[in-house]
């Protein structure tokens, strides 16, 4: 059967993480009140969920906002907004309860809607929480067969079958990491570098990663770089001085 082709546009990778590295979901009871709440705003502004994993600070997405990038804000104002009142009600906690807002980036094209989706749902193993297929908190589990919140027709339609779907490896190379910043500018956080340098790596561990030898290193820190990451972050990465990340970057 062909595989029918995606949309060319309206297709997001979007980030929030919380403030001062705070814990985002207390209890189960936190995650499905915000899956509830970006059901409502899904309902609200007509966007398409396709893909989600709740961590401990911070949260993915991608979602299909069609034509209107401007829904994007709309969508994301209403989510963040209604959880922080939630949460901190519930917690007595005062403040801000996310950083900077959100980070967004549209996806170029089926490759990279794929393998972005393979990364959100990949965040918890290259974490070391949970293997991808028992983790609970993420869209894994809708195209596996339980519904929250995610329209799973688009890739399950694209794959043919959940089989086919489970059974892709992504390519690091296809998810977009050019703008590894929040929308205030602030740096994603070590783990997301730590994430993308072994996925660049074929490794599923930072060990494995520690023990690549030095030519495909140097090979990987040029591509961390390439798309975004700062020198510092590579050098703590790696366990490096920024002087001889310096180094590397400058060989051709």
């Amino acid at each position: 059967m062909p595989r029918r082709s995606l949309s060319e546009s309206g297709y997001y990778h979007v980030v929030v993480r919380s403030a001062g590295k705070v814990a985002l979901f207390e209890d189960d009871a936190d995650r499905r009140c915000y899956l509830r709440l970006l059901k409502e705003a899904r309902e609200k502004t007509g966007a398409r969920i396709i893909a989600w994993v709740l961590m401990t600070n911070h949260v993915h997405l991608v979602v299909d906002f069609g034509e209107s990038s401007s829904a994007i804000s709309a969508f994301m104002s209403k989510v963040n907004w209604s959880y922080s009142k939630y949460f901190n009600a519930r917690t007595g906690r005062e403040g801000t309860l996310f950083q900077g807002g959100f980070w967004s980036k549209p996806i170029a094209d089926d490759a990279q809607l794929i393998a972005t989706v393979y990364y959100v749902h990949m965040n918890p193993e290259t974490a070391g929480i949970a293997p991808m297929r028992e983790y609970h908190w993420s869209s894994y589990q809708e195209y596996a067969g339980t519904h929250w919140v995610v329209d799973t027709s688009v890739l399950l339609g694209y794959f043919g079958s959940f089989e086919a779907f489970d059974a892709y490896e992504g390519s690091p190379r296809d998810v977009v990491w050019d703008a590894t910043r929040l929308d205030n500018d602030t740096r994603l956080q070590d783990e997301d570098a730590l994430a993308l340098a072994m996925r660049l790596a074929g490794v599923k561990t930072s060990s494995e990663l520690r023990g690549i030898n030095r030519p495909k290193r140097d090979e990987i820190i040029h591509l961390m770089s390439n798309h975004g990451v700062s020198g510092k972050t590579i050098a703590r990465t790696w366990g490096l001085g920024t002087s001889t990340v310096s180094r590397i970057l400058r060989r051709d």
